[in-house]
């Protein structure tokens, strides 16, 4: 799902929602006949995330995100919605103080919805949505079990980097069912890491995400336009 978000917020916390959001809706990589497995067309989540970006203002600065991301993702509906909820830590602001924040990409419309601090900002979306995958270009580092019995599951990590606007260097963990011979497999994600080197070399973004709960989408009306910006 190759998406380049243009937003500009001129707040500290404003900066990191902008370049979450060019990335997040880029799980993975988007589908190709040479992709190893898929995610599910349509799921909902948690998920836990760590996001850390470093840039220049008059001197190196930082901020850190700590918390929660409720997740929704449906190739059907052609939307991706995320709730973030964290708690924010940099040297240019005063104390630790909490992040809220909303974006939901519907591609039926080519709509962006960004809402943070109770106002909504709306985006063009230039591209496509595209199921997301792991694609067989992809370095494998390691590959195991994990649990017993009829609750094994398959679990493989790659590498890989994400050709876009921003050059995303991604390592998945995931799982497969390796016993169906259905190609691509379909697989769930465990844990993901992003990370995007700036040209400044004392500058770049890093963000893991953990997965948790994932199954059938169950909220009503997750996908509708905030209400902020009707």
């Amino acid at each position: 799902m190759h998406v380049s978000v243009q937003v500009t917020l001129v707040l500290l916390s404003g900066c990191c929602i902008r370049v979450f959001g060019i990335a997040f809706p880029s799980l993975l990589a988007p589908s190709s006949e040479a992709s190893y497995c898929c995610v599910r067309h349509d799921w909902e989540a948690l998920m836990y995330i760590d996001f850390g970006t470093v840039f220049i203002d008059q001197n190196t600065a930082f901020s850190y995100i700590n918390g929660t991301v409720k997740a929704a993702y449906s190739l059907s509906q052609e939307k991706v919605y995320f709730k973030l909820a964290g708690i924010e830590q940099s040297p240019l602001i005063p104390k630790p103080v909490p992040y809220d924040a909303v974006m939901l990409y519907d591609f039926a419309n080519g709509t962006m919805y960004l809402v943070s601090g109770g106002e909504c900002q709306k985006d063009k979306l230039e591209a496509n949505m595209t199921l997301q995958c792991i694609p067989r270009s992809a370095k494998q580092f390691s590959s195991g079990v994990f649990g017993t019995g009829q609750e094994v599951l398959h679990v493989h990590t790659y590498q890989f980097t994400l050709a876009s606007d921003v050059p995303w260097q991604i390592t998945a963990t995931v799982f497969t069912n390796d016993i169906k011979p259905i190609e691509p497999r379909e697989c769930g994600i465990i844990t993901v890491s992003y990370f995007a080197p700036s040209v400044n070399p004392d500058s770049g973004s890093l963000y893991t995400l953990n997965v948790m709960d994932v199954g059938e989408i169950k909220t009503p009306g997750i996908f509708d336009v905030p209400k902020e910006c009707l």
